[in-house]
This record gives structure tokens, C-alpha cells and sequence, in this order.
């Protein structure tokens, strides 16, 4: 099915092209797109009857049928590619006398479309003959074949890293409730980690039990009928007798239902409901749970599923238990605990077979089901070094042979179409690949894999399909962007390996590296050295070469990639060894996808704008110096990212004149507003600024870097480009020597609802916008080498939604920083770096309530941790890079320590502050009198911060003392007044600070060239 999906997509997708060269054929093509449509509802049930009843000829029909797809998709690929090639390189006359043998390529496909149409058609009629028939309802055993031999193969032993979650689902089960509500408490995970052994050690805890009076488990797989499930349920909670039994047998659903109704109606009940896989199952059992009428009722149902949209569905309030996997010293102690059940493991288990162990539990990466699997196999055979090297050697073979294997396979069987060539294309990838969002939704879309939705771009629906598998669990998100939507993905290797497995006996995809790979499959990927080995052959034709998606993340000769006339996909991310490419790749009309990122590529030819089908072309990080002007050809371009690693080579004009032409002809103006459909634009600042960048109305990422006299030239047509640019999502701008020198004022943000990530790194902003000019869902800010002389967190905490705010390479050149009371009321993440003269930083109590981590690194005038940081619950990591005398004070014992002892994870590293600092300061005799001065005002400020703690203490004290102990009033009005004068106290050492700082402030030396040279440290 995964092979035939992309195929109907993108017979679509040329029907709607206007420019795809196939006008003389589109009724054939449409009515062929037609009858592959009518062909997946025949081809889903030879796959049930493929994988479900292990029907070797439902596998032959499947795979004849993915070769007559193979052969369709060839013939118009041909056909597209040699008019493409026509059109595109001959001249108007060329093109008048050819015109005859465009018409007979045309006839020859409408033929081979009719030949094909006719196989198909023949193909259809035979399915009876493979024993492939409609299946129904309850027809299926897969599921319960799978769901029995898991919970088969948990063996009699205590159950590893499960108390905890047993302890805290069985307080949430057995809580009060006030009003009567039924409670739907959920357990979720992927396939394997023990949802229902947890589900099941619940369901026996007695102390669970005795609240209920009706307890029953209800197994529901993906194939049932609710007939048979309202029969079981009744049997476990009624007990009917035989006689009853009988009466029970004839009656309707409904009748059934009622019954269960009534009965319920008074009870305490606990229900378990196992593996449940729809929202619509749900719907049918809530039928028989009575709605809440009585207080005293304790209602419960506990779930287990693999799809996350379930419990949010039956129960909006509880949040559901997802199950995480196993780390490595509770993985080593279930294997073990499964391998010597009865047996004195110590007596046996020396340490080169408890390195063997360590070693197989490995293999299976912390999955519970794999763990016990394998520890079922060595409690089967003699404990001796040579059998569990053996067992080492083919834990891979008896994983993927194994019911860890069929439990596994079956969350990929009941998977939608539409996300099961989405699923199985993480196979391409190498183990333990952290994969980005952005990288795989534009790789989808290249492939054709996604269908349109309504008015959503192609883009929000790859997001969508990755929500899809994330709430099957079938992925984990690896990194959160601030707003809350995934930066980037990682898949379980077991995972892995099924869907390479499950695309490799399709021919969807292989990751071998033999050349026999490269003709044979549509889609491959290179892993390791081995690659060397391929060479350049040449094929003999077209039509032998299948291959669409190359995907390389080993060493390659990109001129091989050339020869892949028909390829959609060419990624060669960080591949090493690439300078230039090859005149080879030019030829490549048919790519869509063309990633050479993180590559050492020098220069880009302009040849590459001929790759007119080009929608994502990602030169990110690489060594370019400029593009050619042939690069605004590529018209259907959505994705353009060309950013220069490390700024240097770069030219003043970016965009550059080729200098080859025809000389007889004049070249039509080329500009940036052609490039109407992008959506994602980095590149280097030139005169391309004033040449439509306003006009790029459906840009959502734009990131834009160049030197400060470039940023300067074209800050103003920038300015109103960007007031224009409405439906951003990202912005980017960097000077790239980060000296702060090419001014910019930026527009206001106001009317952008949808930005909600901006760094601005050196651009020259002379001040913060105003509050009221911020994007209203900025989510995550970055200030870099800005130099602003206002506290800007005096702005910064006002914004409503920020989460992530990062200040690096002296964003501020104040002495004095003050986060008030009620401020970053959002904020999770701050990073401040390299402030060189801040020497106060207040945080009020009530400031940042949610910060979850805090890094403090090179502020070398700052001496003290912030009095509020104490009140700061959420605090979970603080990173600090400092000066002795700073660290001096947050070490255990030190001045600072009770300020920070509640932080849970502290990680401190000693920084020197630079000579050239250092030397700045002191550069004549009156600057070194300064800084004597400047250092007994310092001395001062600490004095007056320890004499505010001692008060703030006192303070706490005596308003505790004042409000629990003194029932008196007059006590308490006494005390009172103490609390007064102490505050007073307070506030007069707050001026004295404040004027202190204001002293220091005018006595810091602010020569221009002295903060030059603080700059190139």
C-alpha cells in the first residue's frame, strides 16, 4: 500500500501542473489515476490477508501490483523527462519543426497507458484466484494473536520500574471524588513497554480493589464485535448463571447494553479497558457507563492504548501516564531477573557473562517486551560464556523474528494510507539520528507523499502526519521549539528496524550499498564505508533505472548522482569531500529536493537554475561566496537557504551576473519577487533587499546576515520589507562581525500574528521597540552583541507569551539589571552572556515563576547570585560560567549557597576575565585610581546585599511570627512596627545601592577604541 499511495499523489499533482508537458494525455492519466484508486481497496485487503493470515498468495497479488505501479510511474517519468529536456534546450524553431515527434511520444505513452490500464484491470479480476476477499469485522486474529503472545511473555518475576507508576496510578484511581464523575485514567506508550503488565498489576493491588464492588478487564483489540465484548463484560460483573447464559445468547446490542446499564447504575465500578485503538470504540463502550447521580459513586475506567488522541478524548480533565523506556541499570535488572528466575544468579554470573549481559540488553535499547524476550531465550539454555555469545552474535535475527517483532508490527498495520509511507521512510535514516521536522516534512513533500487538506499548505500537513505518529508513539520528540511544536525527532531502534524491514520487502526503500540496491529500489540510502564501493556504472537506459531518492550519509563521488536521470531527491547533508559540484547533477530536471548542507561546497554553478523543478534547495553552512542570478529561475522554489559558514568570501553583491550568455540575445531581467511561492528564505544582505523582497508575501522564515555597512545600505528598503511580511514565523538578522555597526530600525510587529522566534545579533538596533510594537505571540527572543544602554528587562518581562530569552555578546552595557516582581511570567529558559559591566542585577520576589533553567556565563563585574533567585521553585539546571570570587560565594557554604541549595542540577565552571579587559580598564594612572575607587564601591554594594539578606530573613521570620503565633493584637501590632522599621531600613539601603551604581556607572571609561578591542576579545 505505501508504494501505491505516492504514486496516486503525484498523478494528481501532474494533472493539476499547468506546465508538465503531459496536456495530450491527461484524460489517459486521469483515468488511470482513477482505476489505482479503485485498486486500494482490493490492495488493503490483500495486505490483511498478507500479513494477518500469512497468505503467500495474497503477497504475490500484492507485489505484481506494486510492479504495474513501478511500471506506470516509469513510462510518464520518461515521457516528462524527454519533453522537458525538448522544450527547455531547443530554440523556438527547434521546437515548431520537433513538434511532430512531440506527438509521437505522446501516442507512445497513451498506448503504454492503455497497455497497463488493460494489466490492471486483468490484475483486478484475478484477485479472487489469491484468495483475497472483502475482510469484516472480527475477521482478524493479528491483533489478538500479537496482544496474547505479549502479554504471554511476561514472566513470572517482579516487574522492573514499575512501582513507582503502580503507586501513583492507584492513589489517582482510588482518590475521592466529590461529585460522582467518571474518571478516565489512561496509560500510554509504544508497543512493548509493558502498558498492559502495569494495567494488570493494578487491577490485582487489593488495596484498589476494596474500593470498588464491580471490577472488570475488557480487552479490546483493532478486529472485535461489541456484541462478544458486552457478553464477556457481563459475565465478569453480573456472573450469570447457565440458565441465564442462555437467555443472554439471542439478545440485540441494545438490549444487552440496557441491561449493563441498569446493573451499573449503582455500583462502585473499575473497569480496564485494554488496548483500545479508536475514538469510535471508545464511543461504544461510554454507552454502558451511567451518566453521574449519586456523590457517594466511585466511577473509574483505566485505558491502555499506543494512541494518544484516545484518552484526551474520553476524559479532557486527567492527563494520561505515558510510559518512558527502561534506563540501563533497571534494563540489566529485569534481564537478569527473567534469565535466573529460580536460580542464585550470583553463583553463576561472573563478570565477562555480566558483560555479555550488559551487552544483549543493549541490543535491545531499554524496550521492557525485547528485554524479557531475550531473557526468556537465555533462561532456556546453559549459562555458560559460549552460549550467551552465541545469543549476542543473532540477537538482531531472533528480535526481528520474535513477538517483540509482531507486537511491534502490528501499530504499523493499523496504521491510516496516508502514514505509512511516512512511517516507513524514517527507515532511510542511521540509527540513533536525532531528524529534523523541517528536513523530513520538505523530504515528504518532494516524495508526494502528503494530500492537500482544505487551504493548508503542504508543510502544515507534514506537521500534521508527525502529530499523527507521535500520538500512535511510534516517534519521540527530541527538542521542542519555545512554541511548543517539535524542533526535531528520534525513532526507537526496534522501530527503526521494522519500518527498513517492512520498506524493504515493498521495494519502498533499502539503506544496502550495493549497486544492485541502486537499480532495484526506488529510494536509497547510504550508510557507512562501504559506499566506496559503488561505482559509476553507466544503464543502459532510462527505464532501467528506478531510482527516485538518494540519500547519502557517508563519503560519495557526486558525479555518480548524475546518472540518476529520474531523481526527485538528492540529499547529501555533511557529506564529506564536496567542493563542486559536477556538471552531471545539471541535468536532473526531474529533482525537486537538492540538500548540500553542512558541506564544504565552494561554488554554485548556474547551470543549477535549470532545475526548474527544484521546491527545496538548501545550501545551508556551506563555503559559498555568492549564487548565480540564474537561481531566481527556479520559480517553484518554496525553500532557499544559502548561508555562508563562516562569513568570509562573501561578496557585497550576493546575487551575481553570470558571465556566460548568448551573445545574440538579451536575458530578461531576473528578480527575487519572482520566487513567489517561497516560504523559507536565508541569505546573504545585498542589493536583492531592494529588488521585491516585499513582495515574498508568503514568506514564513526569513533569515538575512551580511557586514554592518551592507546592513546599513539596505536597513530602510529591509525595514519596510519586513513591516510587509506579515505571516512570518522566524526571523533572523545578524551582523556578521558582531560589532553592532549596521543600524536598522526595525518596523513595528504588531499586526504579526504569527511570529513568534526573532534573534537579532549585531544588527545596530539603537533601542528595544516599544512594548506595544513586539509580535503578541513571541515565544523566543535572542539579543547578540546589540549594546544597548537601557535595562531592557525592563521591556523584556512585559511581553506575555516569551519562554525562551537568550542574551549573548554584550547585548547591555548598563551596571544595573532589575526583574520586577510578576515579570517573564512565561519565561522557561534565560541565558546571559558575556555582560561586561554589570554589577547589579535584582531579581524581585514573584519574578520569573516558571524559569526551568538558567545559564550565567562570563558576567565578570557581576559578585553576587541575586537575592530572589531563593524564591524561584521551578528552577531545575543552573549553568554557571564565572570569575573565582563569584563561584567562591555560590559554593556549598559560601555567602550565596541558601540561595541556590534548592536548584537541583548546578553545573560550575571558573572563567578568567580577558587581559584585554583587564588591561582596558587600567589603561593609564587615573583609570587605575578609578578602578581602586570603583572597587571600594563594589566592597560597599556586597555589604549593603548582606545586610538586605539579614533583613530579608528577619522580616520572613517576623511575619511568620506575626501571623501564627501572636493571636494577641497587640502583639502582633508590635511586631508589626518592627517589620516596618526594618523595611525602611531596606529602602534607604536601595537608594544608597542605586546611587552607588549611578557613581560607577559615569566613572567606566567608554572610549570607542577601548570598545573595540573589548569587541575582538
Amino acid at each position: 500500500m505505501a508504494e501505491i499511495i505516492p504514486l496516486i499523489q503525484k498523478l494528481a499533482t501532474l494533472l493539476i501542473d499547468e506546465g508538465n508537458f503531459i496536456s495530450e494525455v491527461k484524460p489517459e492519466v486521469e483515468s488511470l489515476r482513477k482505476d489505482l484508486l479503485l485498486m486500494t481497496a482490493s490492495l488493503k485487503d490483500a495486505d490483511a490477508a498478507a500479513i494477518q493470515l500469512k497468505n503467500e498468495r495474497a503477497k504475490e497479488w500484492v507485489k505484481q501490483l506494486r510492479e504495474l505501479a513501478f511500471e506506470v510511474e516509469d513510462a510518464i517519468d520518461v515521457f516528462v523527462y524527454k519533453m522537458a529536456r525538448k522544450q527547455r534546450h531547443n530554440s523556438i524553431v527547434q521546437k515548431i519543426t520537433k513538434f511532430p515527434k512531440d506527438l509521437i511520444y505522446a501516442h507512445k505513452l497513451r498506448e503504454k497507458i492503455q497497455v497497463i490500464k488493460g494489466k490492471l484491470k486483468k490484475h483486478f479480476e484475478h484477485r479472487t484466484n489469491y484468495e483475497i476477499r472483502q475482510f469484516e469485522e472480527g475477521q482478524s486474529q493479528i491483533s489478538v494473536q500479537a496482544h496474547q503472545l505479549e502479554a504471554s511473555n511476561s514472566p513470572n518475576v517482579e516487574v522492573v520500574g514499575f512501582q513507582k507508576e503502580a503507586e501513583e496510578l492507584a492513589k489517582l484511581l482510588t482518590k475521592q471524588d466529590l461529585h460522582g464523575q467518571l474518571r478516565v485514567v489512561s496509560i500510554t506508550g509504544m508497543g512493548g513497554l509493558g502498558k498492559t503488565t502495569l494495567a494488570r498489576k493494578i487491577y490485582e493491588r487489593d488495596d484498589v480493589r476494596r474500593h470498588f464492588n464491580c471490577q472488570a478487564w475488557i480487552y479490546i483489540s483493532k478486529e472485535y464485535k461489541f456484541k462478544d465484548v458486552l457478553h464477556k463484560i457481563i459475565e465478569q460483573v453480573m456472573m450469570p448463571t447457565e440458565e441465564e447464559r442462555v437467555k443472554l445468547l439471542p439478545m440485540e446490542e441494545g438490549d444487552l447494553e440496557k441491561k449493563l446499564f441498569d446493573f451499573l447504575r449503582e455500583k462502585n465500578y473499575f473497569f480496564v479497558v485494554d488496548d483500545i485503538w479508536t475514538k469510535e470504540d471508545w464511543d461504544k463502550l461510554r454507552r454502558i457507563f451511567p451518566a453521574p447521580s449519586n456523590s457517594i459513586r466511585q466511577r473509574r475506567v483505566l485505558l491502555t492504548t499506543r494512541d494518544e488522541v484516545i484518552p484526551r478524548y474520553a476524559d479532557e480533565i486527567t492527563l494520561p501516564y505515558k510510559l518512558q523506556l527502561l534506563d540501563e541499570e533497571k534494563s540489566l535488572e529485569l534481564f537478569l531477573n527473567v534469565v535466573f528466575r529460580s536460580v542464585d544468579r550470583e553463583a553463576i554470573l561472573n563478570k565477562e557473562m555480566k558483560n555479555l549481559a550488559e551487552k544483549i540488553v543493549a541490543k535491545c535499547d531499554r524496550l521492557p517486551l525485547a528485554i524479557v524476550v531475550m531473557g526468556g531465550l537465555l533462561s532456556t539454555k546453559r549459562p555458560t560464556i559460549f552460549a550467551w555469545r552465541n545469543v549476542l552474535e543473532s540477537v538482531d535475527w531472533f528480535l526481528d523474528s520474535s513477538v517483540c517483532h509482531k507486537a511491534l508490527a502490528l501499530s504499523y498495520s493499523e496504521l491510516p494510507n496516508h502514514l505509512k509511507p511516512c512511517f516507513l521512510y524514517f527507515g532511510l535514516f542511521p540509527l540513533e539520528t536525532e531528524i529534523k521536522r523541517d528536513r523530513l516534512i520538505r523530504l515528504w513533500v518532494a516524495e508526494g507523499f502528503l494530500e492537500p487538506r482544505g487551504k493548508l499548505r503542504m508543510e502544515e500537513v507534514g506537521g500534521e502526519c508527525l502529530e499523527e505518529l507521535m500520538q500512535r508513539n511510534l516517534i519521540e520528540v527530541a527538542k521542542w521549539k519555545p512554541n511548543q511544536v517539535p524542533d526535531s525527532f528520534i525513532i526507537h531502534d526496534l522501530l527503526l528496524n521494522l519500518a527498513a524491514s517492512k520498506a524493504k520487502e515493498g521495494n519502498f526503500l533499502n539503506t544496502s550499498t550495493s549497486k544492485k540496491s541502486l537499480k532495484s529500489y526506488r529510494r536509497v540510502a547510504l550508510h557507512g564505508e562501504e559506499s566506496d564501493e559503488i561505482t559509476a556504472a553507466p544503464y543502459p537506459s532510462l527505464t532501467s533505472n528506478l531510482l527516485r531518492s538518494l540519500l547519502s550519509f557517508t563519503e560519495i563521488t557526486p558525479s555518480l548522482c548524475g546518472k540518476f536521470k529520474l531523481l526527485n531527491v538528492l540529499d547529501l547533508e555533511g557529506v564529506p569531500g564536496i567542493e563542486s559540484l559536477p556538471k552531471e547533477i545539471g541535468k536532473l530536471i526531474c529533482l525537486k529536493y537538492l540538500n548540500l548542507s553542512e558541506t564544504n561546497l565552494k561554488t554554485v554553478p548556474s547551470w543549477l537554475g535549470n532545475l526548474y523543478n527544484l521546491q527545496t534547495l538548501n545550501l545551508y553552512n556551506t563555503k559559498i561566496g555568492s549564487v548565480p542570478i540564474e537561481i531566481y529561475k527556479l520559480e517553484k522554489l518554496r525553500h532557499l537557504l544559502c548561508f555562508n559558514r563562516n562569513c568570509k568570501g562573501t561578496s557585497d553583491d550576493f546575487v551575481v551576473q553570470s558571465s556566460v550568455g548568448v551573445f545574440w540575445r538579451r536575458p530578461s531581467p531576473r528578480h527575487i519577487h519572482q520566487l513567489k511561492d517561497l516560504h523559507t528564505l536565508w541569505f546573504h544582505i545585498s542589493s536583492w533587499i531592494e529588488d521585491g523582497l516585499e513582495n515574498l508575501t508568503n514568506l514564513r522564515e526569513l533569515g538575512i546576515t551580511g557586514f554592518g555597512e551592507l546592513m546599513k545600505k539596505f536597513g530602510e528598503a529591509l525595514s519596510r520589507a519586513l513591516a510587509k511580511l506579515v505571516l512570518l514565523e522566524v526571523l533572523f538578522l545578524a551582523e556578521q562581525a558582531w560589532l553592532g555597526l549596521g543600524e536598522i530600525i526595525l518596523p513595528s510587529f504588531s499586526d504579526h500574528q504569527y511570529l513568534h522566534d526573532i534573534t537579532i545579533i549585531g544588527a545596530g538596533i539603537l533601542k528595544l521597540p516599544d512594548l506595544k510594537n513586539f509580535p503578541p505571540h513571541l515565544t523566543r527572543l535572542r539579543l547578540g552583541s546589540t549594546h544597548l544602554m537601557e535595562d531592557m528587562m525592563q521591556t523584556l518581562e512585559k511581553l506575555p507569551q516569551l519562554k525562551d530569552l537568550k542574551l549573548d555578546s554584550h547585548p547591555y552595557d548598563g551596571v544595573e539589571m532589575k526583574c520586577s516582581s510578576g515579570g517573564f511570567s512565561k519565561l522557561e529558559n534565560l541565558s546571559l552572556i558575556w555582560f561586561d559591566w554589570l554589577i547589579s542585577w535584582k531579581v524581585e520576589e514573584g519574578a520569573m515563576p516558571n524559569l526551568r533553567t538558567l545559564e550565567m556565563n562570563h558576567l565578570l563585574e557581576l559578585k553576587w547570585m541575586p537575592e530572589g533567585m531563593r524564591n524561584i521553585a521551578t528552577l531545575e539546571k543552573l549553568s554557571l560560567s564565572m570569575p573565582n570570587e563569584f563561584l567562591e560565594r555560590v559554593k556549598e557554604g559560601g555567602e550565596d549557597w541558601e540561595k541556590i541549595e534548592h536548584v537541583p542540577s548546578i553545573n560550575i565552571r571558573e572563567v578568567q576575565i580577558p587581559t584585554e579587559i583587564s588591561q582596558h580598564i587600567a589603561e593609564s594612572e587615573q583609570e587605575r585610581s578609578l578602578l581602586a575607587e570603583i572597587e571600594r564601591e563594589r566592597r560597599e554594594l556586597a555589604a549593603i546585599e548582606r545586610e538586605r539578606s539579614k533583613i530579608g530573613k528577619i522580616e520572613r521570620s517576623l511575619k511568620h511570627v506575626a501571623t501564627f503565633l501572636y493571636p494577641d493584637e497587640v502583639e502582633r501590632q508590635r511586631n508589626l512596627l518592627v517589620i516596618a522599621e526594618y523595611e525602611a531600613k531596606r529602602s534607604l539601603l536601595d537608594e544608597k545601592e542605586g546611587s552607588l551604581l549611578k557613581k560607577i556607572e559615569q566613572m567606566i571609561p567608554r572610549q570607542s577604541s577601548a570598545a573595540s578591542s573589548i569587541e575582538s576579545t
